[in-house]
């Protein structure tokens, strides 16, 4: 009965570190601001291939320390928030580039009424690939319902949230040196050696659910400072599948625990979250406000992997204060779970930014203990399988920057202690010690006339024990040229943007897995890539054309993502975009 109850109750609270609201405020029908960067991150990754290829990062993220989610799995895509528009909006976008590369994609908004909305967004990525079996062919579909009471008071948003991901797994040329050696620019890739000709990996992903926002109560002073009282209740349904599959060949796996000529990976969670959190917003003075919020999570969760399958629960609770003035913010958050899987996992952070005339610093530090994600603890597959025991990771973050007129100075600094990471074999270990990470970056945005210069210089130590494989030196930069032509009707913007790394040791890949892991047998020689590129716009239509890695084999053709996986060659995109305003 009491496992009942806690069922019950877990199903009626929720969490959320702060109020989420999400409201259209700007349509951007005249900016390029990162136009021709429509795949996210490729400044600071290498990639295998093109539209939604797998990616390495060059620059640290704590993404790729923070284990508690899970890392068998891709990462779902961003919520479509709500919106509210006076007129309906079409934009529609369509890329088409190298090896049948294309890219649809096609968002709709609309208010029905002066408290009705409804927005669909749907993408679809995909390649034939470089190389043989690397092409890729994603979906993605998001749509909301949004409703607001006469009042205002009451805010009630529908959801659902679609991604199906499909990869092709070579496992990567059979041959290096025939890749690197290689004396042709014009030689087809397609004629190289693959490891695998039948691979592929699928991930699907879905979401479903209600948000509700309720303004409890609302006051005013006879100075007109308002104090508001919310309630937030939010309640999903998730389900994600990956499926593995391939038809062996040679000896690139060292072991098939169950069949020796096929395999077929499957690993499958179900999660039913349900979130509460209650809300203050105070306005103090024309210039100072603060918000409090408390929270709640339950989570409720199955885990499915050949053998393997079980339940799981969480409870959570937050604490989040927020303090604003006109020349200084203060954020606290305290994350804490009270019960279930991730018993007594914790995280704590503070977050402040301060103003003083033409300079803005920002600071931040964060301290978390949590647990790893289940199937680093426990998995069955065909060519893996592992029964570990692992200590919570704790993990001490902290941030820095400085801010003077077009010139940023930061600093960041991360120690992991009992890190977790996949070694020589790809199965997951951890270190009995610490892993460091100690960041520091200059950033500078030059103007003068029509020209542009963006630019960023990262360096990044790593100490302990060094599992990240990272380039100790990463530059970032973008220098574009705008004008007007023909009375100002045409606008166009030419320009170059690429990176630059120092030398570094190759991380090696899992197909089956889909993650990285740490390999000490070749060195990435430092490198330059870059991109030219040129948009063009008339009114609400835009243009542009994109030749990615057009350096590439100025200076050979030593340039891998990952041991066995060489970048990309040279390759062009064409796109236009097209908005609708009625």
């Amino acid at each position: 009965m009491s496992s009942f109850f806690k069922i019950i109750f877990l199903s009626l609270l929720t969490y959320s570190q702060m109020f989420v609201a999400q409201t259209y405020s700007d349509i951007d029908t005249t900016k390029f601001t990162d136009f021709h960067l429509y795949e996210p991150g490729l400044l600071d990754a290498l990639n295998f291939g093109s539209a939604g290829s797998v990616q390495k990062e060059l620059v640290f993220d704590q993404k790729i320390i923070h284990n508690r989610e899970s890392v068998l799995f891709k990462t779902q895509i961003e919520e479509l928030p709500s919106y509210d528009l006076k007129v309906p909006l079409l934009d529609a976008k369509y890329i088409s580039g190298s090896n049948n590369e294309q890219l649809f994609s096609v968002f709709h908004s609309q208010n029905l009424s002066s408290r009705f909305n409804y927005a669909i967004l749907y993408t679809k990525k995909s390649y034939d690939g470089y190389y043989t079996n690397q092409g890729t062919n994603h979906n993605f579909f998001q749509s909301n319902i949004t409703y607001y009471s006469k009042d205002k008071r009451n805010k009630i948003k529908f959801f659902y949230n679609h991604q199906r991901l499909f990869y092709n797994q070579n496992g990567g040329i059979q041959n290096d040196s025939s890749f690197i050696n290689d004396v042709f620019s014009s030689r087809n890739r397609l004629l190289f050696d693959v490891n695998l000709e039948n691979a592929f990996l699928k991930d699907a992903f879905n979401k479903v659910g209600i948000n509700q926002n309720y303004l409890l109560i609302s006051k005013s002073d006879s100075l007109l400072n308002k104090t508001d009282h919310y309630i937030d209740i939010d309640i999903s349904l998730i389900s994600q599948n990956r499926t593995y599959f391939d038809s062996l060949q040679g000896q690139f796996y060292s072991y098939s625990f169950y069949d020796t000529l096929s395999t077929r990976d499957t690993l499958s969670k179900k999660f039913v979250n349900t979130d509460f959190t209650y809300s203050i917003n105070k306005q103090i003075d024309s210039l100072s406000a603060f918000s409090f919020s408390f929270g709640l999570l339950g989570q409720l969760y199955t885990h499915k992997n050949l053998a393997i399958d079980t339940i799981f629960h969480n409870l959570s609770s937050s604490l989040s204060f927020e303090y604003n003035r006109s020349n200084f913010n203060l954020l606290l958050n305290g994350n804490y779970f009270i019960s279930g899987y991730r018993n007594g996992n914790f995280d704590f952070s503070v977050l402040g930014s301060k103003k003083l005339n033409s300079v803005s610093i920002d600071f931040g530090a964060q301290y978390s203990s949590s647990s790893p994600s289940f199937e680093l603890l426990k998995y069955n597959g065909n060519h893996s399988n592992w029964n570990n025991e692992f200590l919570n990771q704790n993990i001490l973050a902290l941030n820095s920057s400085i801010v003077f007129n077009k010139l940023k100075l930061s600093c960041n600094y991360y120690d992991i202690e009992n890190p977790i990471f996949f070694d020589y074999l790809a199965n997951p270990v951890q270190a009995d010690g610490f892993a460091q990470v100690i960041q520091s970056a200059i950033s500078y945005d030059l103007v003068f006339k029509n020209l542009k210069l963006k630019s960023t210089l990262n360096y990044q130590y790593q100490g302990g024990y060094t599992i990240y494989q990272l380039p100790d030196w990463v530059g970032i930069f973008d220098l574009s040229y705008s004008f007007n032509a023909f009375k100002s009707a045409l606008k166009l913007n030419i320009g170059f943007q690429g990176k630059i790394y120092s030398d570094f040791t190759l991380m090696d890949y899992r197909p089956d897995l889909d993650v990285f892991f740490v390999s000490n047998q070749k060195l990435q020689n430092s490198n330059v890539m870059s991109d030219f590129y040129l948009n063009a716009k008339i009114k609400t239509v835009n243009f542009f054309f994109t030749v990615s890695h057009f350096n590439a084999g100025f200076s050979g053709y030593n340039y891998f993502t990952a041991l066995h996986y060489p970048s990309p060659d040279r390759y062009f995109k064409l796109g236009l975009r097209w908005m609708f305003l009625n």
